[in-house]
Parts: C-alpha cells; sequence; structure tokens
C-alpha cells in the first residue's frame, strides 16, 4: 500500500512537472531576427535601445538585431539566405531600389491582411510618400521606416567667407563650385550614384526613364546634368566619389577639402562628431526622389513569425519612437504626428532641409528592372566623371545597354 502511494505520488509529480515545463515552452517567446544596415554608432545603440524596450513591454516576441553590412551586403546576404532555402530573417531592411524585384519575384511576404488590422487613424497618419512606396500592384510588401531625402549640404563658414548663398538653383551650385575651389580644395562632391542622378535630371523637370517606364538615360536633361559634373570635374572643382569610396569622400568633407555635396539627411549622422564648421543645408532644387528603405518579411516565414516582426514595426513606428530615431540618425519621420514632436530639432538645419524636400519629393517606379538599370546607368556614370569619357558617349552607352536586359 506504501509502496502504491509512493508510485502514485512520483507519477503525480512527474505529471505536474511534465504540465510545467509544457507551460513554460508554451509561454516562450517567438525569436524574432531583425536585419537592419543602419550602421553609424548612434544607429545601432538606438535600434539595440528599441529593441530591448521592445521586448520588456511584452513576453510574446523576443527581438534579435543584426547588421549585415551596408545596403549593398544586405541585398547580396538576403539572396543568400532566399536562395539557400535555409533560415531567413524575419524583418528585414531593404533599399528601395532593390525592393520591387523582391516584391515582384514572389521573395517577400503579402502584408495586406496585417495592415488591414490596423486602425485607420495610425494606417492615415504616415506619411503618404513613404507609405505608398511599400504598395505594389494592390498588395503591400513594404512597410515604411527608414526615410530620407536628398539635401545640398555645404560649409556655412566657407561659403561666408566668399560671400556665397545657399545654392538652390544649378546655376548657383555651379558658381559656388567655381568660387570655392582653391589650390588645395574643390568646390564640389559628387557621388556617382543613380539616386544622385535621378534626382538631378528630375529637379530639371525630366525623368530618367520615358513615359513607358522605360530608360531614357540619353535625354537631354539627362544630357545637361551629367554635362555640368563633367564640366566641374575636368575644370579641377569637384571631387568624384563612387559608392565604395563614401568613406574617402566623408574624409574629403570632415577636413575641408570640398565644400559642397549632394547626400541623403540620414549621412549627416555619419559625420556630425567629426566636423568644426558650421553646416548648412538646402533642398535639391525642384522635384526629386524620396528614398531610402522599407521593411520586409521574407518568404518562409510563419504566420507567427510575421506577426511579430509586423509588431515590432509597429513599435518602431510609434511617434515617440520615430522621433527618437529622427533625432539619433536624421532619418525623416515617417509618421506625421511624429513630426509634431521633433521641437526644436525640426529646425535643424539638416532636418528642416529633408522635411522641404520631401514635400517635393516622389517616389522611384516600382519596376523589376529599375535596380539593373539603376546598375548600368551608375557605371557609365562613373567612366565619364572619372574615366573623361564624353557625357554623351557615356549616357548613350547606358541606355543601350539598359534596353538589352531583359
Amino acid at each position: 500500500m506504501r509502496n502504491a502511494f509512493k508510485i502514485s505520488f512520483v507519477l503525480s509529480a512527474l505529471s505536474l512537472a511534465a504540465v510545467g515545463l509544457a507551460s513554460s515552452r508554451a509561454a516562450a517567446p517567438i525569436p524574432i531576427t531583425f536585419w537592419h544596415y543602419v550602421g553609424q554608432e548612434s544607429g545601432s545603440r538606438i535600434i539595440a535601445d528599441f529593441a530591448r524596450e521592445f521586448n520588456a513591454s511584452q513576453a510574446q516576441y523576443a527581438v534579435k538585431v543584426v547588421e549585415p553590412g551596408d545596403f549593398k551586403t544586405m541585398q547580396i546576404k538576403l539572396q543568400a539566405a532566399l536562395a539557400s532555402k535555409g533560415e531567413v530573417p524575419n524583418l528585414v531592411q531593404i533599399d528601395n531600389s532593390f525592393f520591387t524585384r523582391l516584391a515582384v519575384g514572389g521573395a517577400l511576404n503579402d502584408l495586406s491582411s496585417s495592415v488591414k488590422a490596423l486602425p485607420k487613424a495610425t494606417l492615415d497618419d504616415y506619411d503618404p510618400t513613404f507609405w505608398e512606396y511599400g504598395d505594389v500592384a494592390g498588395k503591400r510588401y513594404g512597410l515604411p521606416w527608414a526615410g530620407s531625402t536628398l539635401v545640398q549640404f555645404y560649409n556655412v563658414d566657407a561659403f561666408r567667407q566668399k560671400g556665397l548663398a545657399a545654392p538652390r538653383t544649378w546655376d548657383e551650385y555651379v558658381k559656388a563650385a567655381r568660387a570655392l575651389t582653391s589650390r588645395s580644395a574643390k568646390g564640389a562632391i559628387f557621388f556617382t550614384d543613380g539616386w544622385v542622378f535621378a534626382s538631378m535630371v528630375s529637379s530639371r523637370g525630366g525623368d530618367i526613364l520615358d513615359a513607358q517606364k522605360r530608360p531614357d538615360f540619353d535625354s537631354d536633361k539627362a544630357m545637361q546634368s551629367l554635362q555640368m559634373m563633367y564640366d566641374l570635374s575636368k575644370g579641377g572643382q569637384a571631387i568624384v566619389r563612387s559608392f565604395s569610396e563614401a568613406n574617402f569622400a566623408v574624409i574629403d568633407w570632415v577636413r575641408t577639402k570640398a565644400f559642397l555635396v549632394t547626400l541623403p539627411t540620414s549621412a549627416y549622422s555619419v559625420v556630425k562628431g567629426s566636423i568644426s564648421f558650421q553646416v548648412g543645408a538646402v533642398p535639391m532644387p525642384g522635384k526629386t526622389l524620396a528614398g531610402e528603405s522599407q521593411l520586409v518579411i521574407p518568404r518562409g516565414n510563419s504566420s507567427e513569425e510575421t506577426a511579430g516582426a509586423v509588431a515590432f514595426w509597429s513599435y518602431l513606428t510609434r511617434p515617440e519612437i520615430t522621433a527618437r530615431f529622427a533625432k539619433a540618425t536624421y532619418y525623416l519621420p515617417v509618421r506625421q504626428s511624429a513630426k509634431k514632436l521633433l521641437g526644436d530639432f525640426a529646425n535643424d538645419p539638416v532636418m528642416k532641409a529633408g522635411l522641404e524636400a520631401l514635400g517635393n519629393a516622389y517616389n522611384p517606379p516600382r519596376l523589376n528592372l529599375y535596380n539593373d538599370w539603376r546598375g548600368v546607368l551608375e557605371a557609365q556614370l562613373e567612366r565619364s566623371l572619372k574615366g573623361g569619357v564624353d557625357p554623351k558617349a557615356a549616357l548613350t552607352e547606358a541606355q543601350r545597354q539598359a534596353l538589352l536586359l531583359k
């Protein structure tokens, strides 16, 4: 009888332990891996803070932050993860130029139903330009987060010494670049980047695509834009840098080897702590491209993982979180209400110029080949501005190569 009681007691204890273990397992948070490329120190730190705060605020999900590299490295690593059919990240920051290819190619989860579950007041609060880009053929694949616009950064001290005003037209840009050039410094820095060049063309009232959304790289407005930079470069008034030379451009700017450069607002946080001169910023003239990124959920994620990724995105874009992110990184707020929370920071020259530019910005086209076309264009820009090839010949070749792509 006593042995039977002991056996019964042991079985009951084991049963309770099993129930407790099952309960513990059921209560374990679902891991959510978040890949981003906001690599500067301030951005890395605040995103890690956001993940910790989100994890502490609820018990259903546990976000882990990973930084694979810059946006081009991110593309390569994400493609490799998708091709291997192995473990993919749950939430990824992806550059707008690459976003459409992933969406059209079936590489991303459709988030339409997740978005529809959000309150209308919340949806209406997202900036329309940043919100609109994540929709492809009537389905929601991208979630706005780190948005930016191109602005003209200039060295206020150098401009003041020369009696120059902030350049709000291309004629003023050229005038400033020439006036600021000396034996020891160039007036401007130009990146052979498709986003910058496309914006230069559209700022003149043109487009790098025609009415049928095909490449129009050798249009009059494109020719004018490249010729301007070619003349400045050939005349010794501009430093030309490719994307791979971005770090050298930062050194050029910080060491006052040049005084005028076109970059996204988010670039400022990288150099802000190293600058000894007063920085000014104005929008590029006319209509320009909005940019940066979307957050996406790659295919292969379960419904539970998708829900967790969307929950973390919702947290990241809370108005107060969005405002903190903007102040730390100079990414523009993607929520209208967050702009009101910026306070005095809204009058920071870089943030003010970025928000002004956003009011006249448009999105790049959501075309499967757009990223490939951009690569062809950038190669020919570099060939002209660094290799001395005539602008017309370079853009004609870019047009020819782009039309061959399928």
